[in-house]
């Protein structure tokens, strides 16, 4: 069966990166079209959002998810985002696409939570199949993203909002955000059934107990087996031996007889 905590944690990543892959790969050519960006002021653009982003993973991270916990940070950066996508989609200014990625800073908090809650939720043995599971989603929306956005942002280039596919991105950070909701909070007690070490543990020590049960029962019968064959060994040696006391015995009466036979016949013959 699924663990409840990590399907969440998936529907989150799925929704979250369907929408940050959506605007990582139009915001550029979004710039250029809409607002006439030339090089220089798109590598501004750039510039700031790399700026940005180097921030958030070295200071941020480090800072808000210690003091607020990794559900209230995920919970923070996917708000964080969806602002990000609704400033993006009523846009009308090229300034405002600077005030997205100062936001874009907070929305960084998502992933490391998620990282973070998935890592707290197995055990050790278990972190590089989970996170191996949820960076298959991630790579997933990688995909679906820019050739569904891309397709929106095309049909949306003669619309009275030319962003509105960004406005689709936020609904999809605001769904990932109510999904985080049914979280378990930092206190709870969480041990994910597949994973556990506890689990794993207690399925390994089952399995060597049964194989121990089977190879002592096998033992026991092999010296039950060994024990018959020694007695019936012991009774065929000592059947052996009376048979052969028995036939010295009859040996000797033999030669006895034979003896007094030979000395009567001599006090006979002197007679």
């Amino acid at each position: 069966s699924v663990d409840p905590l990590l399907a969440k944690i998936g529907q989150i990543v799925l929704l979250y990166y369907t929408g940050v892959y959506a605007v990582v790969s139009t915001m550029t050519l979004y710039a250029v079209k809409r607002f006439h960006f030339g090089p220089e002021r798109l590598g501004e653009l750039m510039s700031a959002l790399g700026f940005c982003t180097m921030v958030a993973e070295i200071v941020l991270v480090r800072l808000v998810i210690p003091a607020l916990g990794e559900k209230k940070s995920l919970k923070v950066g996917l708000m964080a985002f969806s602002l990000q996508c609704i400033v993006l989609g009523f846009a009308f200014e090229g300034w405002h696409l600077f005030i997205c990625v100062l936001l874009s800073m907070v929305a960084n908090l998502s992933y490391p939570s998620v990282t973070s809650l998935v890592s707290n939720a197995v055990s050790p043995d278990g972190v590089g199949e989970a996170l191996g599971a949820i960076n298959g989603i991630k790579a997933l929306t990688e995909g679906i993203g820019p050739l569904v956005f891309g397709a929106l942002m095309t049909l949306s280039e003669k619309s009275s909002i030319p962003g509105w596919p960004y406005l689709l991105a936020a609904l999809f950070a605001i769904m990932a955000h109510q999904v985080s909701n049914d979280l378990p909070d930092e206190d709870e007690s969480y041990i994910n059934e597949k994973f556990s070490g506890a689990a794993s543990l207690s399925r390994r020590e089952g399995r060597m107990h049964n194989f121990m049960g089977r190879l002592g029962s096998l033992a026991g019968v092999r010296r039950k087996e060994v024990s018959l064959n020694d007695n019936d060994e012991s009774e065929e040696e000592l059947a052996g031996l009376l048979s052969d006391i028995d036939e010295g015995s009859d040996w000797a009466r033999d030669e006895e007889i034979q003896r007094l036979r030979k000395s009567t016949l001599e006090g006979s013959a002197i007679t």
